[in-house]
């Protein structure tokens, strides 16, 4: 079942999965303490088996006039993936930009095996990138639905 949680709450799972060689930082990214930042989990019975966080952010190549959001952290514990909860948690966190800013833009620096996914969810591939310390990634975007009028 999808859940709120604190963006603290989402460290444990995300490092398991994303970096587990690594040290998690001890302090909040700036994005993950916006007003409009959402951390989503999914629980099976008490344990956190997938999460995935969305903030404000531009996109590092330039200034999206603020209408630009940034998908983070997207885990999902290895027994638990492939069923679905990463599609259900990525969908409800691009809803919550849409909801926010019709018509603006949600982006993400994915790694090249995850590209597939966020393929299936609408995300276009902008180019790769070396990000220091993390290695490639692909700079992934998209245009979230416009409101209804």
């Amino acid at each position: 079942m999808i859940c709120r949680l604190a963006a603290a709450e989402t460290w444990p799972l995300r490092q398991q999965v994303l970096h587990p060689a690594r040290p998690w930082p001890t302090a909040l990214d700036p994005p993950d303490e916006g007003p409009d930042a959402l951390h989503l989990g999914w629980r099976e019975g008490d344990e956190l088996v997938g999460v995935g966080s969305i903030s404000r952010q531009d996109r590092p190549d330039g200034p999206t006039t603020g209408r630009a959001w940034r998908v983070r952290g997207m885990a999902v514990a290895q027994p638990w993936q492939g069923r679905g909860i990463g599609a259900r948690i990525l969908a409800a966190l691009v809803a919550h930009a849409a909801g926010h800013d019709p018509g603006g833009l949600a982006w993400c620096l994915g790694r090249l095996p995850a590209s597939r996914f966020y393929a299936r969810h609408g995300f276009r591939c902008l180019r790769e990138l070396d990000v220091p310390g993390k290695g490639p990634r692909l700079l992934l975007e998209l245009h979230l639905p416009a409101a209804e009028e």
